[in-house]
């Protein structure tokens, strides 16, 4: 009953629709990830840039929200892409990929550029004017940068910001005459850019808190739970192909120090054996000769100096 009431419904399905939510599918299902990206406010023609950019590697294509979350929702209950379908939400393209997640995020945020902001923008994060001269001559701009809430004033013939400031909080809204400043100051607070909002890889669904890493403190972690790994297989005497090498050479080194030490007289320390035998007896030497200078023959003082 229930298939034949899908049936019966699809026939109203216009074909270009069924041939665009097939396509959602089939790239799900050629392609290891796929992903959900925010295209707010990224311009027709930076955003056909971005896509050329990133073409060969990421695929992307644009498709009404209606027909991507009719697309997701078909796919079986088991596979991960479905769980997309929460993601698909105001302005947004679709992209696969092979490559991982984790590349797939740092190709979409190199995309990403400052730009100035527009009256009504919400502030991503605090926005700050930064003391000393500006390029604008006295005049009015002075009141209406007061007015913006910018610390302006004239010091030797020239508009100045006399102090650092905020001048607009996280999440706060630009006012026009705000925006056209800050803009005129070339301050560019706003970023256009791809934002990535979730990626499946398989079973697994990412979002960018889970992709965004420092990759120079991952590498320098990296390298030194490796330091500690080795040291570790050092000390305890466990055999890999990066220990092998200096196990034999820590073996021999000690296997020679005990030789010497016992003494053991072996060929391969005998040349050692001999040298520490005469240091110590250069040693009880000098001892001696602090004692009475005329306990030694010439040729031992003339060692021991």
């Amino acid at each position: 009953m229930l298939e034949a009431k899908r049936v019966h419904h699809s026939t109203h399905i216009p074909q270009w629709k069924k041939d665009a939510i097939k396509e959602i599918v089939d790239n799900v299902h050629s392609h290891k990830v796929t992903g959900i990206v925010d295209v707010r406010g990224v311009p027709a023609d930076a955003l056909q840039k971005m896509r050329q950019k990133l073409r060969g590697t990421v695929k992307m294509k644009m498709v009404r929200n209606t027909l991507t979350t009719i697309a997701l929702e078909s796919l079986p209950a088991e596979e991960k892409a479905r769980e997309l379908s929460r993601y698909v939400d105001g302005q947004i393209v679709l992209v696969y990929t092979n490559a991982n997640p984790f590349k797939l995020y740092k190709l979409l945020e190199a995309t990403k550029t400052k730009a100035p902001a527009k009256g009504g923008d919400i502030a991503t994060a605090d926005v700050s004017v930064t003391k000393g001269p500006t390029s604008f001559k006295p005049g009015p701009i002075v009141g209406e940068m007061q007015q913006a809430g910018i610390p302006a004033g004239i010091e030797g013939g020239k508009v100045v910001i006399k102090e650092n400031k905020v001048v607009i909080r996280k999440g706060e809204k630009f006012s026009p005459k705000l925006a056209e400043l800050l803009g005129r100051l070339e301050i560019f607070p706003m970023e256009i850019g791809l934002n990535l909002k979730a990626v499946v890889e398989g079973h697994t669904l990412y979002v960018p808190s889970d992709l965004s890493i420092d990759e120079d403190r991952l590498r320098d972690m990296f390298t030194k739970a490796a330091g500690h790994a080795f040291n570790l297989s050092m000390e305890a005497g466990i055999a890999t192909k990066d220990t092998i090498v200096p196990l034999i050479q820590k073996a021999v080194m000690e296997s020679k120090a005990l030789a010497v030490n016992a003494p053991i007289f072996e060929k391969d320390v005998m040349d050692m054996i001999l040298s520490k035998a005469e240091a110590e007896m250069l040693s009880v030497a000098k001892q001696a000769k602090a004692k009475n200078a005329d306990a030694l023959d010439e040729e031992l003082k003339s060692k021991v100096g």
